[in-house]
């Protein structure tokens, strides 16, 4: 088996969206929910992020719905270089931006971050006193859960090969919290409400309310 670390390269960039269907839980109805809850609560100009923005799918939906002032922030240049220049402003970085912002989405990116602490501060830092953020990330490696979740990827049409391959290949980039961790961790850096809006096999999403 193929032991190479997984990497957000032109290969995978090329398929993303795809990929992310067959792969994260609920991946469609997380950023609905997103565009929903922003819908709600900011106005068209309202500044919102999308953290590992990948190669723009969120964004992409938020331009739809009327937004206007869309920011992406994302460690992979292959991922950017799939990017719609005209959705969105880019920053290539590791880092949060140091700009202020209404709303924050971090979807399936700080699984890859082992000091969630530090980018989780500076995001609560860079959000407006009234923005809100919301949060997914894998959250289990619990072996029941893990095998409904392999249960549910076959059912999308991926192969057991794959599967393992997809295992091996994340897992010593990715870093695994459970939601109670999340739950006392965003309260730690500052966010004054935080309720679980979404969960499926392994994965969960968090509306964070400053």
């Amino acid at each position: 088996m193929n032991n190479t670390p997984w990497q957000f390269d032109n290969n995978i960039a090329k398929i993303f969206v795809a990929h992310a269907r067959q792969h994260i839980p609920n991946y469609d109805a997380v950023i609905d929910k997103c565009v929903s809850l922003a819908q709600d609560h900011l106005a068209n100009n309202s500044a919102i992020i999308d953290v590992g923005c990948a190669t723009g799918e969120t964004l992409r939906r938020l331009k739809q719905a009327g937004f206007t002032n869309l920011h992406g922030v994302e460690s992979s240049q292959a991922m950017l270089d799939h990017c719609d220049p005209d959705l969105a402003q880019y920053y290539h970085s590791d880092t949060f931006p140091n700009k202020k912002f209404d709303a924050v989405f971090c979807n399936w990116t700080l699984h890859f971050v082992k000091d969630k602490i530090s980018y989780l501060s500076a995001i609560h830092s860079n959000l407006d006193d009234h923005g809100f953020m919301i949060l997914s990330d894998k959250t289990s490696l619990d072996p029941v859960s893990i095998k409904k979740y392999h249960e549910w990827k076959s059912s999308q049409g991926v192969t057991q090969e794959q599967i393992l391959a997809k295992e091996q290949s994340v897992k010593d980039i990715m870093f695994i919290d459970n939601p109670k961790w999340y739950l006392d961790t965003l309260q730690q850096v500052g966010f004054d409400r935080v309720e679980i809006i979404d969960a499926n096999w392994c994965f969960t999403t968090f509306l964070c309310h400053k």
